[in-house]
């Protein structure tokens, strides 16, 4: 296995910063986008196995991790930013993936950009995907539209307090491990997220991806999701937790009717964050998805 590398790819508003694992020679190629509020790094210990078998990049995403693309909260066009910006970093380093994974708001970009540009892999991987309903997403957007989004969203509410400075990355650890989102999730985990999920300010540190950013993209759910798989032409597994999962089953059901090779694999006592605690199912799941051996 080989152990990753930090590398940038400019665009024109700043560069994407990546994660990526070099593999074996002529090793098939995995893209993999982690999910709102998280970065690439904190996917370490799930990714580091598969570098046996794939050259592995994982980029962090607008207002996530190290990359410096230009934030605005105000003006965020919707998830499609991540999708552009997923195009672009594959148009700049000139690959053509054979798997494109990801997890929650990763999962959705890549499923926004398989849509937009069907040819852009051989297979997806997709852990829960946000697919909200279009009469969630309505309402996301209408809060937003009124300044309201903290009363319409609770996610928003939530997030927005969300506590941004720490005296140091390992005391941030410590509190994270067994706690609120991260209750599930194994310490190394949460030690690999906080590596470049907290960057240095003054004597202190504070959160790479802004509460108010990460709440921003609670306001803004992508519309019509279910209307992708008529525009998807690779085969694609999707991985849902039953315990609280952001796919919301009519939307997956309707998209499922529009594509007819989804693999729907769900994971009983799986939360949203399925692959901090399934990672050797997730990881078999893309090995499938590539034609190797599980």
């Amino acid at each position: 296995m080989s152990l990753p590398v930090r590398r940038n790819v400019p665009l024109l508003d700043g560069f994407i910063s990546f994660l990526e694992w070099i593999g074996p020679p002529g090793a098939p190629i995995l893209i993999f986008s982690h999910a709102n509020g998280f970065n690439a790094s904190t996917y370490k210990t799930l990714l580091q196995p598969l570098s046996a078998e794939f050259r592995i990049i994982a980029p962090d995403l607008r207002g996530h991790g190290e990359t410096t693309l230009v934030t605005d909260s105000r003006l965020l066009p919707g998830w499609r930013a991540y999708r552009d910006d997923l195009l672009a970093l594959l148009d700049r380093l000139a690959i053509a993936p054979d798997v494109l994974a990801g997890h929650s708001l990763g999962a959705s970009a890549t499923l926004l950009a398989a849509a937009a540009k069907p040819d852009i892999g051989k297979a997806l991987v997709l852990a829960e995907p946000v697919m909200a309903t279009d009469q969630i997403a309505w309402k996301a957007w209408a809060g937003r539209l009124l300044g309201r989004s903290d009363k319409v969203v609770p996610l928003v509410a939530m997030t927005i307090k969300r506590r941004d400075s720490f005296k140091a990355r390992e005391d941030a650890a410590k509190g994270f491990t067994g706690r609120g989102a991260f209750k599930t999730w194994p310490a190394q985990m949460v030690t690999d997220y906080v590596e470049t999920g907290l960057v240095p300010a003054g004597d202190a540190f504070r959160l790479a991806c802004r509460p108010q950013w990460e709440a921003a993209n609670y306001a803004v759910y992508p519309f019509h999701m279910d209307r992708l798989g008529s525009r998807v032409t690779v085969p694609i597994s999707v991985l849902v937790g039953t315990v609280g999962s952001a796919t919301a089953d009519p939307v997956l059901q309707g998209f499922m009717r529009r594509h007819g090779k989804t693999r729907l694999v769900p994971v009983g006592g799986a939360s949203h964050f399925l692959p901090m605690e399934f990672p050797d199912l997730f990881r078999a799941e893309i090995r499938r998805a590539a034609g190797l051996s599980a």
